[in-house]
């Protein structure tokens, strides 16, 4: 065998070793694919817990996208070329927002200062278009104002 021929030979060989390689990894990511998250139980518990396993991304059966989300929205774009001035309700009410409305609402949303579910439903009640138009329509000095005669008094 001459050395040209012995190359070609090791050549084809390399070729081989890499396509099954290929195929393998094709087989294994094939394999991959086919598993269902579902299939498996850890740890045998079930559905225990499932209700964490969801994501908060679109927030707790919200229509629109969450209050919070949007109003960061504003403030993030102030910046911009043409910033985020408007935000919309569940039940399709579209409002004219400050960036300083709109962080005096975020504050009012995630302040330690108020019980959990006092936050909770000022998230909730925000999402509707009766309730943002109280706190939308009026100064943002006035806000906690409005939060602490509704949801603390």
């Amino acid at each position: 065998m001459n050395t040209l021929q012995k190359q070609t030979d090791q050549s084809k060989d390399k070729e081989k070793i890499m396509k099954s390689a290929a195929e393998e990894i094709r087989d294994l990511a094939n394999k991959l694919a086919k598993i269902n998250e579902d299939e498996f139980d850890d740890y045998e518990l079930g559905n225990v817990g499932k209700e964490l396993d969801q994501d908060d991304d679109e927030g707790e059966g919200y229509k629109q996208a969450p209050m919070y989300d949007q109003l960061g929205k504003i403030l993030d774009s102030q910046g911009n070329p043409k910033p985020v001035t408007t935000v919309t309700t569940d039940d399709g009410k579209v409002f004219k927002v400050t960036p300083d409305q709109a962080r005096v609402v975020r504050m009012l949303m995630t302040t330690e200062k108020v019980k959990p579910m006092v936050r909770t439903q000022f998230q909730k009640d925000i999402q509707k278009g009766s309730t943002a138009a109280d706190f939308f329509d009026m100064d943002y000095h006035e806000l906690p104002s409005l939060f602490v005669k509704r949801y603390l008094g």
